[in-house]
């Protein structure tokens, strides 16, 4: 008996050891739970945004998500400076102190090598790669030609004459820019070329200003630098996706479409951007180099793909050329969809592309 009743002492102490050992282990799982509540609710991200002209002569819209107000002006505040910075190297119309601008080097590289900012330096190694994977469109060679437009244009009277057109595209051969990486500079075998790169300079300083974001620790944005759009980070406010635009080349107040995708760039080049009038008829500002003359292929394409300098330059390359020829392109290419809207109005997409759509079912919601 004096067994059993010390046997049945000991397991009843053993039981409210127990016990004690199961309420403490539930007060701490409810203290971790609280504590884990309490940090997500400290970092919850709110929605801003901001907008400012002074970079290629656009509006340059950026909207993100942060933990506070300042932590995502201090952030923004870094892009908009570098797309400034970037405009100033890429200027091929105004000099600025202390900087080896385009400007600078369309002036004096005829004569002898010229130092260039490095950034120029890769944005036209950029441009020659890509020339030579997709020839015959996109030449940023070409300035000499499109001074011409640009002339013209700004007189808003008539249209340059052929014969001038064609004495200036004699001096548009990328070979003939020298590009020295070591030194830094750039030389022109021929001293009547002229360099513009107005076909890739958006997008390029896009996805920099992307870059700068992101090191800034701004990891859900949206840039929109006047049809340009660089997507990083899903939405924090439950979306998958943020949703873009895409312009009605007849309505500058309507959308022909929207996009739904993240972490990419959407880029759209159109007839509709920079134009004028000479007797009834529009000439906008993409020149095909064959013709020398506005292109008449498409109304508008859109290109998306991961990287906004490269869907910059592809949606140049597909509005100077035929929509067959076009897709045969975008289909040989992986990671890059487009939707074209042709001369009469139709609209065709890559099955990627209509992936995206709200046309093809897409939503800012829903996986696709």
């Amino acid at each position: 008996m004096k067994k059993r009743g010390i046997c049945a002492r000991w397991r009843s102490g053993e039981m409210r050891s127990n016990r004690f050992v199961l309420r403490a282990a539930a007060l701490l799982c409810a203290l971790l739970a609280l504590l884990s509540l309490t940090g997500c609710a400290a970092k919850k991200q709110e929605k801003y945004s901001m907008q400012f002209f002074g970079a290629f002569d656009t509006v340059v819209q950026i909207m993100g998500y942060a933990g506070s107000e300042a932590e995502f002006t201090a952030a923004a505040g870094k892009a908009q400076a570098e797309f400034i910075r970037l405009h100033k190297i890429f200027d091929r119309y105004n000099e600025y102190e202390g900087v080896n601008n385009l400007r600078r080097v369309n002036e004096r590289a005829g004569r002898a090598p010229v130092q260039a900012e490095p950034e120029l330096i890769e944005l036209l190694l950029f441009c020659r790669e890509r020339q030579r994977e997709y020839p015959g469109r996109v030449n940023v060679a070409m300035g000499a030609a499109l001074d011409l437009w640009h002339e013209y244009r700004e007189a808003g009277e008539e249209i340059p004459p052929m014969d001038a057109l064609t004495v200036a595209a004699a001096h548009c051969d990328m070979d003939d820019v020298i590009l020295d990486e070591t030194a830094g500079t750039v030389y022109f075998a021929d001293p009547e070329l002229k360099l513009d790169v107005g076909a890739v300079a958006k997008g390029w300083a896009a996805e920099r200003a992307a870059k700068v974001l992101e090191e800034s620790g701004l990891a859900s944005y949206l840039i929109n630098a006047g049809g340009n759009v660089r997507a990083g980070g899903a939405p924090k406010d439950g979306r998958l996706y943020w949703g873009v635009s895409v312009q009605d080349p007849d309505d500058a107040q309507g959308g022909l479409d929207v996009l739904y995708f993240t972490n990419g760039s959407a880029v759209t080049s159109g007839d509709y951007q920079r134009y004028y009038e000479v007797n009834g008829k529009r000439y906008h500002h993409i020149i095909d180099p064959e013709t020398l003359m506005p292109s008449d292929c498409l109304r508008a394409v859109t290109v998306w793909t991961k990287d906004s300098a490269l869907a910059d330059f592809l949606s140049t390359t597909l509005f100077l050329t035929p929509y067959e020829d076009g897709r045969a392109l975008v289909d040989s290419l992986a990671g890059v969809e487009a939707l074209w809207v042709l001369p009469d109005g139709t609209i065709s997409m890559t099955d990627g592309m209509r992936a995206m759509a709200r046309s093809g079912g897409a939503n800012a919601t829903e996986s696709h």
